[in-house]
C-alpha cells in the first residue's frame, strides 16, 4: 500500500469499489490525476462494510471540471482526497448527521458536510467526505512503534506521542543504552520504513550495523551533518523526527 490506490488494489484489498467510479467524467483529463487517496478508500471502505451498498456520486475532478460544478478552489476533489457518496437507506437529515459523526470518528478524517438544514441543498442526501493523504501501511506501522516504545520507556502507551514520551526517551549508541528496551521497537519501525538493519536484524541490541542505519536515516530526514552521528537521543533531534514531533 501507497498514498495513493495501486492498481491491483481495486476489487481486492478494496473489494467494492472500482476504479471507474472515482474517474473526472470531463473526458478531457487523465481521469484520476495522481491518484485516489488510500486513506479516502480505506475510510469508505469501513462505512461500506457496516452500513451495505455505497455509491460514488462524485470522485477524482480536474482543476476545469471542478470549476464547471461550483467545486471550491481548494477542494480535495482535485488530489483524489475526496469524494461524495450515497449510502442506501440515509436518506433524511438525521441519518446524514449520524454518518458524518462517524466519518468524525474515523483515523484519517479531515472534513466532511452534507445537507442539513438547506445549507447545502444541492447535495440532497449526499454525503461529502475528505481525508488525509498518508499511507495507512506506514501510519500503522508509526502507531504501533510509539506504543511500543511507550511501553518500553515508562510512559503512557496510548500510541500518541508527546512531550511525556519525548521526555523519557533514552540516548541510545553503541557504548550507551546499546541494549535498552526502546533498541527492538525502533529497529522493527526502521525495517517497516524500509532501512537495512544488517546481519543481526531485530535483535534488541544497537551495533555498528545499526548505528549505520541511524546514520542514514539522520540524513534522510534532514538533520544538519553534525547530527548525523549514529546516536539517537531527543537534544539532537533525531527522537524528535522518529516520533514526528519536528
Amino acid at each position: 500500500m501507497g498514498k495513493y490506490v495501486l492498481d491491483e488494489e481495486w476489487g481486492t484489498k478494496y473489494p467494492n469499489f472500482k476504479k471507474a467510479e472515482f474517474k473526472c467524467p470531463c473526458g478531457k483529463c487523465n481521469g484520476y490525476g495522481d491518484g485516489i487517496a488510500s486513506s479516502l478508500l480505506v475510510t469508505l471502505q469501513k462505512l461500506r462494510d457496516k452500513h451495505g451498498k455505497l455509491q460514488i456520486t462524485s470522485g477524482y475532478r480536474c482543476a476545469s471540471h471542478n470549476k464547471a460544478v461550483g467545486g471550491s478552489t481548494n477542494s480535495k476533489h482535485m488530489k483524489g482526497q475526496a469524494a461524495d457518496f450515497y449510502l442506501d437507506g440515509f436518506n433524511n437529515q438525521s441519518k446524514r448527521v449520524d454518518v458524518i459523526n462517524e466519518l468524525k470518528d474515523t483515523e484519517y478524517y479531515n472534513y466532511s458536510y452534507c445537507n442539513v438544514n438547506g445549507n447545502h441543498p444541492n447535495m440532497g442526501n449526499v454525503v461529502h467526505v475528505d481525508t488525509k493523504l498518508v499511507d495507512p501501511d506506514e501510519d500503522t506501522a508509526y502507531k504501533t512503534f510509539v506504543k511500543d516504545l511507550q511501553v518500553a520507556i515508562g510512559a503512557n502507551p496510548d500510541g500518541i506521542a508527546g512531550p511525556e514520551t519525548l521526555s523519557k526517551t533514552p540516548t541510545i549508541s553503541t557504548s550507551t543504552g546499546w541494549n535498552h528496551k526502546a533498541v527492538k521497537p525502533l529497529q522493527v519501525y526502521l525495517q517497516s520504513l524500509g532501512y537495512d538493519l544488517g546481519e543481526c536484524g531485530v535483535d534488541g541490541k544497537f551495533g555498528k550495523d545499526m548505528k549505520a542505519c541511524i546514520k542514514k536515516y539522520q540524513k534522510d530526514v534532514g538533520l544538519a551533518s553534525k547530527y548525523q552521528d549514529g546516536i539517537v537521543t531527543a537534544k539532537m533531534y533525531t527522537w524528535k523526527k522518529l516520533l514526528k514531533l519536528d
